[in-house]
């Protein structure tokens, strides 16, 4: 099984992200896949790095 991260690891491992910008990703559906349990989410890793690798661009104009 993955190592589950936690929005509070998401904060720290992605400097410059806030609660509300991981949030803003669920809500659009363009964050990386989660889990919710109760009110607290959890992303497993692999869900993570697959998210990173889509978001990968080579240059400032490439469509998302």
């Amino acid at each position: 099984m993955d190592k589950q991260l936690s929005i509070e690891d998401m904060v720290e491992r992605f400097t410059g992200t806030t609660r509300s910008s991981w949030a803003g990703l669920r809500y659009s559906g363009t964050g990386p896949r989660y889990t919710k349990i109760g009110k607290k989410v959890f992303y497993a890793e692999s869900d993570v790095i697959e998210f990173l690798e889509r978001s990968a661009r080579v240059k400032t104009k490439e469509s998302a």
